[in-house]
């Protein structure tokens, strides 16, 4: 078992954790106002860190949650109370919100796990009915 400090990163409210291909780590952090996805080493240092802010392109993230990586070790983002999945960039400069192939939308995303090699994404849904949508055809 290998346990990493974040105190000293500044880094508050950690929800989830996956490790990049490089080694580094990548949290989802729910913090207020808003909430932030950092890539952090694994001496607990902060590397980079995505906090979009309420007049960024996508608005603030509200409670980001879940984490998957891709291949190419971009990051979805379950940004749950904006009910919105985000796709943020492996340098973490940039993100936009994952058109899905579903008719209505998701609602309050918690979890995710994505398969590539399918295309496919499950989503588990913090709603009353506490949902698992499996999505065929995600597109990244």
């Amino acid at each position: 078992m290998r346990e990493i400090s974040l105190e000293q990163a500044s880094v508050r409210g950690p929800w989830n954790a996956v490790q990049l291909s490089t080694g580094d780590y990548v949290v989802s952090e729910c913090k207020s106002p808003g909430g932030a996805v950092s890539v952090v080493g694994i001496d607990g240092q902060v590397v980079r860190r995505y906090c979009p802010s309420p007049s960024s392109d996508i608005g603030e993230m509200n409670t980001p949650t879940g984490l998957a990586v891709t291949k190419n070790d971009d990051i979805l983002v379950a940004d749950a109370w904006n009910s919105r999945i985000l796709l943020v960039n492996s340098s973490l400069s940039s993100a936009r919100e994952l058109a899905l192939p579903v008719d209505d939308a998701i609602k309050k995303p918690w979890s995710l796990c994505l398969d590539e090699s399918r295309g496919r994404l499950y989503v588990g849904e913090s709603t009353e009915y506490r949902l698992v949508s499996v999505l065929d055809g995600v597109r990244l």
